[in-house]
């Protein structure tokens, strides 16, 4: 008895919701939007069955929300109608309703992850490029600098991203050193730096003078106020120019003023076997 009882009650509560579950059911008060639906609930639901996407769509056309958003109009920036991507998705994923008369269809916490993965991998079908010097020379890949879950968190850039005539042209977005001996070179930085690792460099001082255990200095040592087309030996050596000028005499030399024209290590000998050569 009590079982039949029981179904009875079940059976009754199942058709006061059918029958009026705006009475029965309703979680909250619909935005201003929808009160038209107020006590039409299958309007947008279906019995024991969730929100429908396809009722939702129905009213609400994939290919034009966005296009009356105040937010974009504030914003002053060109609109981005991105819905038509999204038929596959449901509407419930990122909306909800039942927040009050004056609310906004709000917008949950959004998680790309519910996107489909054509789109997922196609940022810019949802956002604009950016038109800054760099992304502008840049493929539309972003996910391979960024990540949907912190856009400013960039893993490290891939020059590979560049076009042919950006890779081979540093300064179109990076500025040329300030020192003189950089903004007197007319070469490529890549014949002395790489995309990898930009410190140290590959270029070859060796040519110049060799910089082994004994002169491994800084570059401000021997060449003074960032000034590379001129150099000092005095920055290390305790020596005067004076007593050093009257050395090179006893050996014939009278020009001492290029060091590295005799001495290109720090050898000892190596000058003697040019003694007499800059005179």
């Amino acid at each position: 008895m009590m079982k039949l009882i029981g179904f009875a009650f079940l059976a009754v509560m199942v058709v006061l919701i059918v029958q009026f579950p705006d009475t029965m059911l309703n979680p909250g008060i619909l935005a201003k939007g929808h009160q038209s639906l107020n006590h039409n609930c299958f309007s947008c639901h279906q019995p024991f069955g969730g929100v429908d996407n396809n009722k939702c769509i129905s009213c609400h056309e994939l290919t034009e929300i966005g296009k009356d958003s105040l937010l974009n109009n504030i914003i002053g920036k060109e609109k981005i109608l991105f819905h038509q991507n999204l038929s596959t998705t449901a509407c419930t994923a990122c909306h909800t309703d039942h927040a009050g008369l004056n609310a906004n269809i709000t917008l949950s916490t959004f998680e790309h992850e519910i996107l489909p993965k054509n789109t997922l991998n196609n940022c810019v079908s949802c956002h604009q490029k950016p038109s800054d010097n760099l992304h502008t020379q840049i493929t539309a890949a972003c996910n391979s600098c960024h990540n949907t879950s912190d856009w400013k968190n960039t893993t490290d850039f891939n020059h590979d991203m560049l076009g042919s005539s950006a890779k081979n042209n540093c300064v179109s977005c990076h500025q040329t050193p300030a020192d003189a001996f950089h903004k007197s070179l007319k070469d490529n930085c890549i014949k002395c730096h790489s995309t990898e690792q930009w410190v140290p460099s590959s270029f070859d001082h060796s040519a110049y003078f060799m910089l082994d255990e004994d002169h491994n200095a800084k570059c401000s040592t021997c060449h003074l106020n960032n000034n590379y087309s001129a150099y000092t030996c005095y920055g290390c050596h305790e020596h005067t120019p004076a007593n050093i000028l009257a050395e090179h005499n006893e050996e014939g030399i009278y020009k001492i003023n290029d060091c590295v024209s005799c001495h290109k290590s720090a050898s000892e000998g190596e000058g003697a076997e040019r003694g007499g050569d800059d005179d």
